[in-house]
């Protein structure tokens, strides 16, 4: 028995130096002609993700690299929402890229790919997310402000699932504490050409529109009408279904609406990094109309050092029939600005 076992753990050795020491042979080609060799992990919003044994993992600016060689099985994506799979491989000329796939081999252009995603990644490596923080205190007023938002993206091939959260909080002496706070989930399915459907589930607090609590429940399908490494411009139209419960009142009946989304994501990652976005949803009443309900997030990131960054939002939640009647505003706008954290 113990020569069996030193056996196994003689193999087992081996086998796990043999891991330790396997070289990565992925190889990216620069603009420069400079060529890099490592672990192609990904290519999300124009930036390239390789992974090297000396410099550790490293983004590389799409737009500079004119060849890419790959072992792994990739799911590639063009500007025009087409998906071709398998591994990759340099094509004759400069910023083509050759996709050697089940039915035979297709030649891209390098300049229309905006995802590369590889088949095979744990469940982690598939989450990306970002967390911000701010905070502001008036001694004159005794006004103590604070905000968190937070999010998550699960990311597959063919769709995605993301949960979003985030709080505004106002404390100020002699008065009642304000908040906003908003918790979202959602379910992105893509199609072809495109087009994709999505659904949402969100629970909404507001004390200055008098909401204790909104539960909602939506479903869309839109279409991505520009997809490029460096935007994305997205519509999309469909029905939701809410039920409030207004600050020391009695729950609503429930609400139907429709629901009109569009979103606009601009990113640059020149130094330093930006990031803006652009989110807008119409939601007017189909029962109760002729109630209209107007969302707005806007944001912009800018890289301060890797990972870390000055963010600066403006939000408004407009409601013409709010939920605490004529005591509450019709608007619900916040400034915020903070420091956040990507992963």
């Amino acid at each position: 028995m113990q020569r069996y076992l030193c056996y196994f753990l003689c193999g087992f050795l081996i086998l796990s130096a043999g891991v330790a020491t396997a070289e990565r042979t992925d190889e990216v080609v620069l603009l420069n002609g400079n060529s890099i060799t490592g672990e192609v992990k990904g290519l999300q919003q124009g930036k390239l993700e390789f992974k090297t044994d000396n410099a550790g993992t490293i983004y590389i600016e799409w737009e500079f690299v004119i060849g890419l060689t790959a072992s792994g099985v990739f799911d590639i994506e063009n500007e025009n929402g087409d998906h071709f799979y398998g591994s990759l491989s340099k094509a004759e000329e400069s910023h083509w890229l050759m996709v050697i796939g089940p039915t035979g081999p297709v030649i891209l252009n390098m300049d229309k790919v905006v995802t590369i995603a590889p088949i095979k990644q744990t469940f982690w490596n598939r989450i990306d997310g970002s967390l911000n923080i701010g905070a502001s205190y008036t001694s004159a007023d005794s006004i103590l402000q604070y905000s968190f938002e937070g999010d998550a993206t699960y990311r597959q091939r063919r769709y995605h699932a993301r949960v979003t959260l985030s709080s505004i909080q106002t404390h100020q002496e002699d008065r009642d504490t304000t908040f906003r706070d908003d918790l979202d989930f959602t379910f992105t399915r893509y199609r072809k050409q495109r087009y994709f459907a999505a659904g949402t589930l969100s629970f909404n607090r507001s004390s200055e529109l008098g909401i204790d609590l909104r539960t909602e429940i939506g479903w869309a399908y839109g279409r991505r009408f520009k997809q490029t490494n460096k935007s994305n411009l997205q519509a999309a139209a469909g029905l939701s279904i809410s039920r409030d419960v207004p600050i020391g009142g009695e729950p609503t009946s429930v609400s139907l609406s429709a629901a009109l989304l569009g979103r606009y994501h601009f990113f640059l990652y020149n130094y330093p990094k930006t990031d803006i976005l652009v989110e807008l949803s119409v939601l007017p009443g189909v029962t109760d109309w002729p109630r209209v309900r107007v969302n707005l997030n806007a944001s912009i990131k800018r890289e301060i050092i890797t990972d870390f960054t000055v963010n600066f939002s403006i939000s408004d939640a407009y409601d013409s029939v709010p939920p605490g009647g004529k005591e509450s505003a019709n608007h619900d706008l916040a400034v915020v600005l903070s420091l956040g954290w990507t992963f």
